[in-house]
């Protein structure tokens, strides 16, 4: 119960990831306030209810900034603390620069990087007036080791390493740790494009497999990526800051 007694806010919550995340934290004690713009994150928060644990479910886009920051205020006045946070929510699209639009270039950016400041923003004053915070930003191996077609997210990805190391230097007075994990190949919703499981194709199969591109030779699951959140959010974690943690099987290791 490395959490126990831990408030934590999780962002993306209602699949992948983030669904990943809310399940470990609550099974290691934390209390979970779990955002999501789809509403099957009432799901996730009631299957946590059902194994014991405490979750509320709120279903919002989170680049409405009132909106999260009712969120935050209710947490605080209903729980009377926050003490960790997770960003985790993403979106992503695939096009090069002569097909890509800015609209969509935008979004992205509003999604993946700017609620993830907006975020950090509205929770770091709790954790500083008690002395201990723990904040996780989930980025990307796209933003070390990029392909083509990903402009706009690898460029949120790598905001985000580099935020997260100013942020680690900002809020270290305050006994608050920022610190990032970067999956690599994760089986989740994101790993199937127009319909295809990349990680069934038999590029997969033959480079990233057979060839042990990876080299643990399969992809990850979520909860690989939730068991590093777990250190990251924990007392364990004392004296790592402003750190990018790579779960990737070995991924950007191989040339």
């Amino acid at each position: 119960m490395r959490l126990k007694g831990r408030v934590a806010i999780v962002t993306g919550a209602a699949q992948g990831i983030g669904q990943a995340i809310v399940q470990e934290f609550a099974k290691e004690g934390a209390t979970l306030a779990a955002i999501d713009q789809k509403a099957e994150v009432k799901e996730v928060c009631r299957h946590v209810h059902a194994c014991g644990a405490k979750a509320t479910a709120y279903v919002f886009d989170i680049t409405d900034k009132e909106a999260y920051r009712k969120c935050i205020e209710d947490t605080v006045e209903r729980e009377k603390q926050i003490d960790i946070l997770v960003n985790d929510a993403a979106v992503m699209f695939y096009g090069n620069l002569f097909e890509d639009r800015l609209d969509l270039w935008q979004r992205t950016m509003a999604v993946n990087l700017e609620a993830m400041y907006w975020g950090c923003k509205l929770v770091a004053p709790y954790m500083a007036k008690q002395g201990w915070g723990r904040i996780v930003s989930i980025t990307s191996v796209e933003a070390i080791a990029t392909q083509g077609l990903l402009g706009a997210y690898c460029a949120t990805k790598g905001g985000i390493i580099s935020f997260t190391k100013s942020l680690a230097v900002d809020l270290a007075p305050h006994g608050i740790l920022a610190n990032a994990i970067a999956p690599g190949c994760i089986h989740t919703p994101l790993s199937i494009n127009d319909g295809v499981d990349e990680t069934e194709t038999e590029l997969f199969k033959t480079w990233y497999v057979g060839r042990r591109k990876i080299p643990l030779a399969r992809p990850g699951q979520p909860e690989e990526v939730a068991r590093a959140a777990v250190f990251l959010a924990s007392e364990d974690c004392s004296y790592v800051t402003g750190h990018t943690l790579v779960v990737d099987g070995g991924l950007t290791i191989t040339t």
